[in-house]
């Protein structure tokens, strides 16, 4: 090689340096200072690229962080990645989620799709969601199965309360959960609670719902959720694989054995009692959510899909919620005796279990603290953008809301990270407080306002347990019934009465599906 080849080759090499050089950090100074959203407040490393995002995701720590920074940065409207912002105004969700059907589903939400088939919870068309989403709304059997599974659930309660020491509250409350929801929206419950019957009560404590393994390990694959669709199902296959266990498998399989024996029986009552599978319109008779959608014309394999489904979305977060409210009426032995006082009363006897008051606070702050979806419910700002708060976002930028940060906002819950169900019967705002002011002879009154942080709508507008619009829980009114009518029994009972739970709080990966770590709120009696 000539000394000229040398020199060009050492000029060519250094260029290529230079160029690898500059041009990255081009791009991070075009996307930290001159982006569209380069107006936004946030760290300026979430900005460089979807790292930072990725990774606070997969570790579950996604929405402690965003709430992080939204108080850091006194902003409602926080870039949280390159092209994505996360929304912190109640009043920018309706035109996010509910106006005109709101705004689309983000592609994050193709990875939450089980294999071959579009849950109705990952699908984003809409009119594929409603013709199955519908049949689950409609979706009915008899009202007293929810009773039947509580007394089931009462007496294994009892009996473990009698023959250990502790009791998984977590557990026990999953399995009551699968039983509901399996028993009234698909017709043959799944018998958690009584699939561990042949065992000694002693051996119960440790044996768990055998469904669990399949929960958890749909709960842990959102961790890779934000992952572009190609590099999610590379790095699930692989974190499926790593993880399997004869534990998993069995799970799935029983799982799989309990799915076909619906969906055997339900085409077999099809055909005998001659349902037409192009009658779209609802069945006069109580039909099983499975019946209905092979009724519409789905095939047994989606069914037995959608079924499936059904099972995890409802029966994980209810029981999630429900564990919450007895965990914390266990540490609140006050709030206990006033709950167990008001349903008790003459004349809480002749009144529905939703309306009594002191009982929905409780379960309103329940669900305020489980957050069963923590993160954000994101979406895509359409062609004609998004105002919120006076700041401008551009369309096709990723948003949403988020439980956690809505639900812990100290500008408006007091003590946000306490379980205070009092401050859901406090009034609202344009509700007036008189106040008596003795002067001389005289009493006169002023009109108070309630405190700042109690305002009652404004706790209203930031609760999104179930989600918001359209596309909120199908399963909602099913899971409120529940957790309800599961609280009023137990309050009824006094079976928490002396009890102390054995963790001092309740820890939580914050995946798209919120996660109790270590699978077990315990609970024991001195």
């Amino acid at each position: 090689m000539t000394v000229n080849e040398a020199r060009f080759w050492n000029e060519m090499v250094s260029t290529l340096v230079l160029m690898a050089t500059i041009l990255p950090l081009a791009v991070i100074l075009y996307r930290v200072r001159f982006h569209p959203l380069s107006h936004l407040p946030g760290p300026w490393f979430a900005a460089v690229g979807p790292f930072f995002l990725s990774i606070i995701c997969y570790l579950g720590i996604e929405a402690r962080v965003m709430r992080h920074y939204h108080e850091k940065y006194k902003t409602k409207t926080l870039r949280v990645s390159t092209n994505s912002v996360s929304i912190s105004d109640p009043d920018a969700m309706h035109e996010i989620y509910v106006a005109q059907g709101g705004f689309v589903k983000d592609d994050r939400y193709a990875n939450f799709t089980m294999g071959p088939v579009v849950s109705i919870f990952s699908a984003i068309d809409a009119d594929y969601r409603n013709l199955r989403g519908q049949r689950l709304r409609n979706a009915t059997q008899q009202q007293q199965i929810i009773g039947e599974c509580i007394r089931d659930f009462m007496d294994q309660f009892r009996l473990l309360k009698e023959a250990n020491d502790e009791v998984d509250i977590l557990d026990l409350c999953a399995r009551l959960s699968i039983d509901v929801v399996t028993g009234y929206l698909l017709g043959r419950r799944y018998d958690g609670l009584h699939e561990h019957d042949d065992l000694p009560i002693s051996q119960r404590k440790h044996t768990k719902l055998s469904a669990n393994p399949f929960v958890f390990s749909i709960v842990a694959f959102a961790r890779f959720s934000l992952l572009p669709n190609w590099l999610f199902r590379c790095t699930y296959a692989a974190s499926t694989w790593w993880a399997s266990s004869p534990e998993v498998d069995r799970s799935f399989k029983r799982l799989g054995e309990y799915s076909d024996r619906l969906l055997k029986k339900t085409s077999t009552a099809s055909q005998a009692e001659g349902i037409d599978s192009t009658d779209r319109s609802s069945s006069s008779s109580p039909m099983t959510y499975q019946g209905r959608l092979l009724a519409a014309g789905i095939s047994p394999f989606e069914a037995k899909v959608q079924a499936q489904a059904t099972i995890f979305a409802g029966a994980d977060s209810t029981a999630i919620v429900l564990a919450t409210i007895l965990f914390h009426l266990v540490q609140n032995p006050s709030v206990n005796k006033r709950l167990h006082d008001e349903v008790e009363s003459p004349e809480a006897q002749n009144m529905d279990t939703s309306q009594l008051p002191y009982l929905r606070a409780v379960v309103k702050e329940g669900l305020r603290l489980a957050m069963t979806n923590p993160t954000r419910l994101t979406r895509v700002v359409p062609p004609s953008g998004l105002q919120v708060c006076g700041q401008t976002i551009p369309p096709g930028t990723v948003v949403g809301c988020a439980a956690y940060v809505l639900h812990h906002d100290a500008d408006v819950f007091d003590k946000p990270f306490e379980f205070q169900p009092e401050r859901w019967l406090l009034p609202s705002t344009d509700e007036i407080v008189p106040s008596s002011i003795h002067d001389g002879d005289e009493v006169s009154h002023r009109l108070l306002p309630p405190k700042k942080g109690q305002q009652r709508e404004l706790m209203e507008k930031h609760m999104i347990p179930f989600g918001v619009g359209l596309r909120d829980c199908l399963g909602k009114n099913l899971a409120m019934q529940e957790i309800h009518e599961a609280v009023r029994v137990v309050a009824a009972s006094n079976i928490l009465e002396g009890a102390t739970t054995i963790q001092h709080q309740i820890k939580m990966k914050e995946w798209f599906n919120g996660e109790i770590i270590g699978h077990r709120l315990e609970i024991k009696w001195c």
